[in-house]
């Protein structure tokens, strides 16, 4: 049982891995995590480059473009009113509104994850923002869950780089694919091409591709659906751009018959369940330690198809607070109510 972290390094063509001590920071080489069993995990900080969302949420990135709240601008121009329009009718779990009835896409493991299963999550600052495959690594420890777990992470990093072998990153991924078999890889899109304004064009073609590489590796893909910024991005509310990752993610997702971890759907039930949760960090894009943890509890539920309330781990939160956000995921990813 380990955690790794695969490096952006290739030499004579095998990924060169790199042993790590401890769980919470982040190597800037954008490495991950050796860990094996009864060892720390070590994570260095989760700052990207540019000190912004790093994920397509409003910032710039590193060579200064402008990032997420142009959402609607790349789809062509979409005011306000347009996007009303095309989400007014949907909650933020692609579900028809106003009597619509229109189940929501769900999917579970087949199989789920069990002992021996290894698990690659590839995505960006969302996801190594207070080391989200960190937790889920040590949630399936204390939960008695011998499983591999490595991660592939870089601020504003798309599947569009992560599916191109000339990229630096994307050339690590395709090695770790074509080279290695998997149990699940968990795919993070950037918060601006997962919109469903922009998707079509700016995740689905590479989602497909990496789709493709996933099954031939033996895996099954996953999604992880992430959150709106906290104050919304431009002229789009939070709900309206939650509801339009909602779409995107669900969209593909469905096609594909992924699995799905919806992240960003959990965030909004907390919002709604529990007032006194601060799910996102001081910049309002990136997780909190609660929401980093709530996303692990979520990925934990669909990927064991077991209830994380009770597992001892509960990062540097409040007992009480870490319970609070198992119960949540549980019973959205679950289905199971408080008695």
């Amino acid at each position: 049982m380990k955690m790794m972290k695969l490096l952006p390094v290739l030499l004579a063509a095998a990924i060169v891995m790199t042993a790590a001590a401890g769980c919470g920071s982040r190597d800037d080489s954008q490495a991950v995590k050796e860990t094996e069993a009864g060892a720390s995990v070590t994570s260095s900080p989760a700052a990207n480059p540019a000190g912004g969302a790093g994920d397509g949420s409003g910032e710039e990135d590193g060579a200064g473009n402008a990032d997420a709240a142009n959402g609607a601008d790349k789809a062509g121009a979409t005011d306000k009113t347009e996007t009303e329009d095309k989400t007014k009718d949907t909650d933020p779990s692609g579900q028809t509104g106003e009597g619509g009835a229109e189940e929501a896409y769900s999917r579970i493991p087949d199989p789920p994850a069990s002992d021996g299963s290894k698990i690659l999550f590839v995505g960006n600052s969302h996801t190594y923002t207070n080391d989200l495959p960190g937790m889920f690594y040590s949630m399936a420890e204390v939960g008695g869950h011998k499983v591999d777990v490595y991660d592939l992470t870089e601020g504003y990093y798309t599947l569009k780089m992560y599916s191109d072998p000339e990229d630096e990153l994307g050339s690590v991924l395709t090695e770790a694919l074509k080279g290695e078999s998997w149990d699940f890889v968990v795919l993070q899109e950037n918060t601006n091409a997962s919109i469903a304004l922009n998707a079509k064009k700016d995740m689905y073609p590479y989602a497909r591709q990496l789709d493709g590489m996933i099954q031939k590796a033996g895996g099954q893909t996953v999604f992880l659906m992430t959150w709106a910024p906290k104050d919304g991005a431009g002229v789009l509310s939070h709900e309206m751009v939650q509801t339009q990752l909602s779409l995107g993610y669900r969209t593909i997702a469905e096609e594909l018959d992924a699995l799905l971890i919806p992240g960003g759907e959990v965030f909004e039930a907390a919002r709604k369940q529990a007032e006194g949760l601060e799910l996102w960090g001081e910049d309002g894009q990136h997780p909190s330690e609660e929401g980093t943890y709530l996303a692990a509890c979520s990925a934990y539920a669909l990927l064991f198809q077991e209830s994380p309330v009770g597992n001892s781990f509960v990062s540097d939160l409040d007992q009480a607070v870490a319970g609070e956000l198992q119960e949540i995921a549980d019973a959205y990813i679950l289905g199971t109510k408080k008695s």
